[in-house]
């Protein structure tokens, strides 16, 4: 149930204007270090950077081999609800061994515990299924801490 209304709020935030968009808290503007633990798997580490206009960058900063390309930053939004909710999402590619890849889009859906952290749940949901559709099934679940960069 928690999740099928996760993805009923997706999905209501996904048909938003472009207009409402811009009208955006700059709440969560900044750098982010995102710490995720998929269930049965390792954490996984990730860097954010939130742009005004819900707008922003994802990366994934594990230790990947010297035979794999370095991860590339992809494009991400995200968009701020009542009671200091956050949702993030974005295309992740993880690497599988020393040349495969699963792609897919990674959606996090926190709340603000502080000005410099956030907490929540997180989903993965591999290439063919849209995560905006109360119909699609994550294919990883887990929980993750964001913790905001400090000025340079």
């Amino acid at each position: 149930m928690k999740i099928a209304l996760t993805l009923i709020f997706l999905f209501a935030l996904h048909n938003c204007s472009a207009e409402s968009t811009r009208t955006e808290s700059s709440e969560l503007v900044g750098q982010w270090k995102v710490e995720v633990t998929f269930e049965n798997q390792d954490p996984r580490s990730f860097g954010f950077e939130a742009e005004e206009s819900g707008k922003g960058s994802l990366v994934l900063e594990d230790a990947r081999s010297n035979w794999a390309e370095p991860a590339k930053p992809t494009k991400a939004k995200w968009a701020q609800g009542e009671a200091k909710s956050v949702t993030i999402w974005g295309s992740v590619e993880f690497p599988i061994g020393n040349v495969g890849r699963e792609p897919g889009i990674l959606v996090f859906i926190g709340t603000f515990e502080s000005d410099s952290v956030i907490r929540g749940d997180v989903e993965f949901f591999p290439v063919g299924q849209d995560p905006f559709d109360r119909k699609s099934k994550p294919s990883k679940t887990g929980r993750f801490k964001a913790n905001r960069n400090a000025a340079p």
